[in-house]
């Protein structure tokens, strides 16, 4: 292994041993020359099993995460169990609504029901990852309306443009059966909010950000008066 590839491993490992919920695991990773890192161990909680892979993936140099960390399971723990437990953190977030249920098989869990938006079915998901026993979360949410594409491409737009203090047309918007896709050039935490906004939207089923982030620039942003 080169002297790039020791210091990236040290750097990924100093980051997950920082990470206040990771640092107690000591997971063990492994860098490989062509830009694939491997990471090992156990947690608790399949939250833990997906943070671990963000961090890893925030590093430029990371080209992909072999994420083979197991999350770990009571022995006395079964589905209808992990159900409870699933439930009672969905209940305890306000931000998922009551038409999201759950389903699980084999400690699999499953979200059934309905969200109005993007953004609530992505709280559902790392909501439920939160709960003990469960080693795997997919979605099988509906949208509870249907809007069709223009109507959706207007009103992100509009809602682009009252909350962002980004001059119109920055940032550009294509709707194609729900699915948003975002272009555009502005500064990285604008175009997050960005996607928090077009998430927010009733009827988007997903947003796909391609938004070029560029350092701020003074003469692309309206002054707001007081």
């Amino acid at each position: 292994m080169t002297d790039n590839h020791e210091m990236l491993s040290e750097q990924i490992h100093h980051k997950l041993q920082e990470d206040q919920g990771l640092g107690a695991y000591d997971l063990k990773v492994r860098v490989y020359q062509d830009g694939v890192v491997q990471v090992q161990g156990i947690v608790d909680v399949l939250e833990e099993k997906i943070r671990a892979e963000q961090l890893i993936s925030s590093f430029p140099e990371v080209k992909k995460v072999e994420n083979d960390i197991t999350v770990c399971t009571d022995g006395g723990i079964d589905d209808e169990d992990v159900a409870f437990e699933v439930s009672e953190e969905l209940r305890a977030n306000p931000e998922v609504p009551d038409s999201v249920g759950v389903r699980v098989v084999g400690g699999e869990v499953q979200l059934v029901g309905s969200v109005s938006n993007y953004n609530e079915a992505e709280e559902a998901l790392e909501t439920a990852a939160k709960a003990r026993g469960v080693r795997e979360v997919s979605s099988l949410l509906k949208m509870a309306e249907t809007v069709d594409d223009v109507t959706l491409t207007n009103q992100i737009q509009s809602a682009l443009t009252d909350k962002l203090e980004t001059i119109p047309g920055r940032i550009r918007v294509r709707v194609e059966d729900g699915v948003v896709t975002l272009t555009g050039n502005t500064p990285g935490e604008v175009a997050l909010e960005a996607v928090n906004i077009a998430g927010s939207i009733n009827g988007v089923k997903r947003v796909i950000n391609q938004i070029d982030p560029c350092q701020p620039n003074p003469a692309d942003y309206v002054k707001l008066e007081d």
